[in-house]
């Protein structure tokens, strides 16, 4: 059927027959997800990061679905790599991996510009298992952290100052640099047995690439620490790393009393700072952030290092090093 028309049929259909259709396109066959996406009446809505801080329908999921197949621009890019749409969609849909596909490399000069201002020479070193701490590392502040723990039990780690960035903000805003980054990553990976990485998002890359990675948390050795403690769970980690009860199990071997947020595990709520949309929209970020905030009673711990940025949390790594 065609789409244009569906879309006729859907603005003058009530809510009774719209909650119907949700149950009927599922069953639509192998058609194109977008399509699939731009005919359901908005049901994952609720989980937006990105509606809830702009509070536009021009931005939720469905909504930028129709505007995209019918050659919108603008709303494309106003999404998070969260895939908190995919985690309630009855159809498995992910609406950042179908907008991504539409992208086309618009905004790359502010990826430039930002790289530009995060990146840092480290000093080098050679080792058994390559350390890539990502740019996202070097932002937060975090790499210094990061290097004296692993210096003080005792890592045969390599580190270097051929690739910064894994990549990902330029796949993900369509911008075919990426390309290179992957092609270098991969050329760099493969001198080493594995590598570690504190970003959930460039281990997700590296694994997809072939590379064996692994987060810094397989490396982590827990220590009696003690007290109470809330753990934030970063998008990337939760639904597409599968890393959920590691982090959890590894505080409690600390000492802690977890004391979970509203919204967690792979119902995790966003901390905005992921992909590009902070580069492009820091002021909608920052309320994703700030509302994500709220959401805590105790002193946030997270194993992001967008996450620990955007939510003042701290990493795993840095309670360890309180102690150590």
């Amino acid at each position: 059927m065609n789409p244009r028309f569906l879309m006729r049929v859907l603005e003058r259909t009530d809510l009774k027959t719209k909650l119907r259709l949700a149950k009927v396109i599922p069953k639509l066959g192998s058609g194109e997800e977008i399509v699939k996406c731009m005919l359901c009446p908005n049901m994952c809505l609720f989980s937006c990061p990105v509606f809830d801080a702009e509070r536009r329908l021009t931005v939720s999921p469905s909504v930028k679905s129709r505007i995209a197949y019918f050659g919108g621009e603008e709303a494309i890019y106003h999404c998070l790599p969260c895939n908190a749409c995919k985690e309630n969609c009855k159809m498995g849909i992910s609406v950042n991996e179908n907008l991504r596909r539409l992208r086309n490399g618009k905004y790359a000069d502010k990826i430039d510009s930002w790289l530009s201002k995060i990146s840092k020479r480290v000093e080098e070193r050679e080792g058994r298992i390559l350390y890539f701490p990502g740019c996202r590392t070097f932002e937060s502040g975090l790499i210094k952290s990061t290097l004296d723990y692993l210096e003080k039990i005792g890592i045969d780690f390599a580190l270097s100052s051929e690739i910064v960035c894994c990549g990902m903000p330029y796949y993900e805003i369509g911008d075919k640099r990426y390309e290179e980054h992957f092609s270098n990553l991969k050329k760099l990976a493969s001198r080493y047995d594995a590598v570690i990485s504190n970003c959930p998002h460039c281990v997700f890359v590296m694994r997809e690439l072939g590379i064996r990675a692994e987060h810094t948390l397989s490396l982590m050795k827990p220590l009696k620490i003690g007290g109470s403690i809330s753990y934030h769970d970063p998008c990337v980690m939760a639904r597409n790393l599968g890393l959920v009860e590691e982090p959890r199990n590894f505080l409690r071997a600390c000492g802690f009393e977890i004391i979970e947020p509203a919204f967690s595990a792979k119902q995790t709520s966003c901390c905005g700072y992921g992909g590009f949309y902070r580069i492009l929209y820091p002021e909608y970020a920052d309320k994703i952030a700030e509302r994500r905030r709220r959401q805590f009673e105790a002193e946030i711990a997270t194993s992001c290092p967008s996450c620990k940025k955007a939510l003042k949390a701290k990493d795993i790594v840095e309670l360890l090093l309180e102690v150590l």
